[in-house]
């Protein structure tokens, strides 16, 4: 089957402590359930051509995980604030699209640590949870607090980052199956007490921690990231997903998001 890339999209056939993701790719409309695949082997073949995921016309460069330029320079979703919260400016009354900002930056926050093979910190929208601890790969998360909006986690954010990485290194993501390191809870009282009194507006959350189980077979101990633009088509048995990377039984991996408006071939 042929189509456009974008991320994939999961079912939660755990609970909202214990999340199960079940992975889907839709290509040409036709939804794909990734677990029936698991064990078996795939292919996909890059076509040399690239769609915008937004407006749909054919680009030679694509932006911002799946944009033609212009669109890239327009949407709301490719808007500065998504990569970096501290810097919207929708609850001034300044944004692309103020109706997209209401539902998304004028909304309530969350300030969290992750477990992604080490300690990150990071924010997210309060009904992306848990999509984007599942996107970055998580195995274990906790709330630190929440905010009335992006820009206010953004500072929370940013004062963290002092003492936290914000970032996931993927190969370490990939490969870690760790179990829930035992100062978890210590890291989040020593965010909470680092952000005590800077003037920050965020109310603390309580002491819960959520847990992510994915679909992985096979872990291997080293992993080799692909870019079809380079290599044009890849094969073999799925043996796991984890964040948004399938990974194949000889280690090689693909961040499908990142190929988000790839025009592929997916053959299984």
């Amino acid at each position: 089957m042929q189509g456009v890339l974008a991320k994939m999209g999961f079912n939660n056939t755990g609970d909202e402590y214990n999340i199960r993701p079940e992975y889907y790719i839709i290509l040409d409309s036709e939804r794909v359930n990734l677990l029936d695949l698991m064990g078996s082997k795939i292919g996909l073949v890059y076509q040399n051509v690239n769609r915008c995921i937004h407006c749909g016309r054919e680009t030679k460069k694509l932006f911002g995980q799946g944009f033609c330029y212009p669109c890239f320079t327009k949407v709301p979703e490719a808007e500065e604030c998504v990569l970096r919260p501290e810097l919207c400016r929708a609850h001034e009354g300044i944004a692309r699209d103020m109706d997209f900002a209401k539902a998304n930056c004028l909304v309530q926050h969350y300030v969290y640590l992750a477990w992604t093979g080490g300690i990150k910190v990071g924010v997210t929208r309060y009904h992306q949870i848990p999509t984007r601890w599942v996107d970055q790969g998580a195995t274990f998360a906790v709330k630190i607090c929440h905010t009335p909006n992006r820009y206010t986690a953004g500072l929370v954010e940013v004062e963290l980052k002092k003492i936290f990485a914000d970032k996931t290194a993927w190969q370490r993501m990939l490969t870690d199956s760790s179990e829930l390191p035992p100062d978890f809870l210590t890291l989040k009282a020593k965010a909470l007490e680092f952000i005590n009194g800077k003037n920050l507006s965020y109310i603390p959350e309580s002491d819960v921690v959520y847990r992510v189980s994915y679909p992985v077979i096979q872990l291997s101990g080293k992993v080799r990231s692909v870019n079809l633009e380079k290599v044009n088509a890849i094969e073999g048995n799925l043996v796991g997903i984890k964040g948004q990377y399938l990974i194949l039984e000889s280690g090689i991996v693909i961040n499908i998001r990142n190929h988000s408006g790839y025009v592929v071939d997916f053959n299984f």
